[in-house]
């Protein structure tokens, strides 16, 4: 299961995938409360799927571009559940993000 987090801007952001796809995400209006916000989001999101945090498999992060602070809590969450589960962190550039949910025009 890979967990992605998002705390480039201040709507915030935290999901769960596998290879069916998406299991469950939360996005919330963070108004520059990251660090009290992401670590309580990601274990609501562990708890709805009544899923341990030792299913993680992978992590990956918004790497900017984005506010300095919000992404520094990002990377410091995301590398600690890295280091303390042995997991790969993958970072991910913030305008591939955007892009990647931009619709497709002719």
């Amino acid at each position: 299961m890979l967990l992605a987090i998002d705390t480039a801007s201040r709507l915030m952001s935290a999901a769960l995938l596998d290879e069916g796809g998406l299991l469950a995400e939360q996005t919330i209006f963070s108004n520059n409360q990251h660090t009290v916000q992401l670590t309580e989001m990601i274990r609501q999101l562990l708890a709805q799927l009544e899923r341990p945090i030792h299913d993680l498999r992978v992590l990956a992060v918004a790497q900017g571009p984005g506010s300095f602070t919000g992404l520094r809590v990002g990377f410091g969450v995301a590398k600690g559940l890295a280091s303390a589960c042995g997991l790969p962190l993958i970072a991910v550039p913030t305008l591939d993000i955007i892009a990647a949910g931009t619709p497709c025009f002719d």
